[in-house]
């Protein structure tokens, strides 16, 4: 940012005659070149990272059907509500709310390295009356909903409640 800031003005001041030192070309060259390498490094990274996120958006997740049947979709075809199944190891797909997990606690750990960079892992709990029901299936059948609060650039405050009938469980996760 500097260096182009820098040859531009030295490049402007050439068009006043009582500063002109040489020819223009000399001047306009440099500042063209590094102009040119400049876009070629981020049209090159804007494609790396095109391919991630390709990549990414066709992870495969498990999505438990109202059947009580999972089936195999990619992390693309996600929508809000879905429950997805995330296995030991593999990446959360988007935001989520863990209704259950195969702890009886409700506990589970994880990594937030690609959103934070911080490799240590995080404790987080599954909601208490969902991690109580005895089969993944009895989840459809619950009268309840989750408010999450709109997307922000703050991922270390959530605030969200669940509310099912007799009870109303606020959500919260903080770092």
């Amino acid at each position: 940012m500097f260096l182009n800031l820098y040859f531009l003005v030295m490049a402007t001041s050439q068009f006043i005659p009582e500063l002109r030192i040489g020819y223009l070309y000399t001047y306009w060259g440099p500042l063209g070149f590094v102009i040119m390498v400049t876009l070629i490094r981020e049209a090159v990274d804007d494609v790396r990272r095109w391919q991630r996120d390709k990549e990414v958006n066709q992870q495969k997740y498990k999505k438990l059907t109202p059947q009580g049947a999972q089936r195999t979709i990619t992390s693309a075809n996600i929508r809000v509500g879905d429950l997805i199944f995330v296995e030991k190891d593999q990446r959360v797909p988007a935001d989520v709310v863990f209704l259950r997990t195969t702890e009886a606690s409700g506990t589970c750990f994880i990594r937030t390295d690609q959103l934070d960079g911080e490799t240590d892992w995080k404790l987080r709990l599954a909601v208490p009356v969902t991690q109580k029901l005895e089969t993944n299936e009895e989840l459809f059948s619950m009268d309840a909903t989750v408010y999450a609060e709109k997307p922000q650039k703050d991922i270390y405050n959530f605030i969200g409640t669940f509310n099912k009938v007799r009870y109303n469980i606020v959500l919260t996760v903080s770092a």
